[in-house]
């Protein structure tokens, strides 16, 4: 019995990390598949070869709320071993995940060597339908909404309860655990909100989901930008805006202390807006001389005292060194489009695409056998096989997890073959593939075809 399926993948942009030697080889670095939020174990081994002997003092994870592990201090001659069984918990991310660890020498700043544990996280409830945005509104005209959930197809999954609420909603599980109910909170905090909010489930491979939650609550005091945003910042250099506070109701505004919660303290002055505006006060926000790289930034605390009540602000930057030159990307996306490609180059590009695409052998067995094609692998990490009895479903997956791509370069394409063992004769089936790419999303990679089991 054999089922012929063929698609084609678009290209993805894919990086590779660039390595540098090192005086520790780590191998046990794979976890393999699980899901969100599953506690995973994983034994890695760690072998000296930077040929002297080294005294590791500590291995510190960068995540240190979700990874547990007991480490004593080792002495390790050259081209022996150490080992590390740890434990550690998944967060709310699919896809592709990865725990990094830093190794420490005795008598040392910074860590002399480091490992990421990596894996790939399978969700049972889409996290498409868990990101919500709201939008602005007003904390006097409370919202509510109700966000239903979707489940992999032949899984049995339903939410039980809160396990972390929000801060801005009151939240309860409805229609049976396949939907959560999101009402605003009438003291809700006058601010932009971007948070998570963790829904208990009654299915052990996920036992958590997490609903991200972004929008702005405004209240009777509104600001002109939430979050306030510097821009890029030279290092040495400060930076000003001005952020125009305006209470809508009309009543006389008046601002008590303002408390700025961030790495760089900023300072602030309040002043009289332009023209003169008894409910309007305008609230100067001064960068000191930039000393971080990236984005640094965090909050205002601003108190209303005829409402007794604060008003919250996000601010942040983007440090940049201090001869850093900055490009216009649109610009030199242009400048690219308009260089002709060399016939040296567009031979080059051709002479390197394989010919010849890597092939699975036919698995044993006799039952249904299922065979596809595809190109251009680059962001996908696996397929998954569903079936049913009928041809517009229920469907369940039957294949045992994701099967991984072949090809790891992701450019050569691969040819596959699964045979389903847990099959009758005479029985007819429809089976449809699925492909799952590195960052968790899904989508069908075929129509569900026939199949009659001999």
């Amino acid at each position: 019995m054999f089922l012929a399926l063929s698609a084609s993948i678009g290209t993805a942009a894919a990086s590779s990390p660039v390595g540098s030697p090192n005086p520790i080889d780590f191998t046990g670095l794979e976890i393999g598949q699980s899901h969100p939020f599953a506690k995973v174990h994983a034994h890695v081994e760690g072998l000296n070869v930077s040929g002297n002997t080294l005294e590791i003092e500590r291995v510190v994870a960068s995540d240190s709320k979700n990874a547990s592990f007991k480490f004593e201090p080792v002495k390790v001659k050259a081209s022996e071993s150490f080992a590390l069984d740890m434990e550690i918990t998944l967060n709310a991310d699919v896809g592709r995940v990865s725990h990094h660890f830093d190794v420490y020498a005795k008598g040392q700043a910074n860590p002399i060597d480091g490992f990421s544990v990596q894996g790939f996280s399978d969700w049972l409830v889409s996290p498409e339908g868990t990101d919500i945005e709201f939008g602005i509104f007003e904390a006097a005209k409370p919202i509510r909404r109700i966000v239903p959930i979707e489940v992999r197809p032949g899984v049995s999954v339903k939410l039980v309860g809160i396990e972390k609420p929000s801060a801005y909603f009151d939240a309860k599980v409805v229609q049976g655990g396949k939907a959560l109910e999101l009402s605003s909170k009438e003291d809700a905090p006058w601010s932009s909100f971007d948070e998570k909010i963790l829904v208990k489930t009654d299915n052990d491979l996920q036992p958590l989901v997490a609903f991200r939650l972004r929008g702005q609550v405004r209240g009777s005091v509104v600001p002109s930008s939430d979050p306030l945003d510097f821009g890029l910042v030279r290092e040495g250099d400060g930076a000003e805006l001005t952020l125009v506070l305006n209470d809508v109701s009309g009543k006389p505004l008046k601002i008590g202390a303002v408390v700025s919660n961030s790495r760089m303290k900023v300072s602030t002055k309040v002043v009289e807006c332009f023209p003169s505006n008894p409910s309007c006060r305008n609230l100067k926000v001064i960068y000191p001389p930039m000393n971080l790289r990236g984005v640094t930034g965090g909050m205002l605390e601003i108190e209303l005292p005829d409402y007794k009540r604060k008003l919250f602000v996000r601010f942040g930057a983007l440090g940049i060194g201090k001869d850093t030159q900055v490009k216009d990307l649109a610009e030199e996306l242009k400048k690219a489009s308009e260089v002709e490609p060399s016939v040296s180059s567009v031979l080059r590009q051709a002479m390197q695409q394989p010919t010849n695409p890597v092939e699975m052998p036919a698995p044993d067995g006799n039952g249904p056998l299922l065979t596809w094609k595809s190109t251009h692998e680059n962001g996908v990490y696996g397929y998954e096989i569903y079936r049913s009895n009928l041809q517009d479903g229920p469907f369940q997956r039957v294949s045992a997890g994701i099967i991984s791509r072949l090809d790891q370069t992701g450019k050569q394409g691969s040819i596959y073959r699964w045979r389903d063992a847990d099959y009758k004769s005479g029985m007819t089936y429809w089976y449809y593939v699925n492909l799952v790419m590195e960052n968790g999303t899904k989508r069908k990679f075929t129509s569900a075809q026939k199949v009659v089991a001999k």
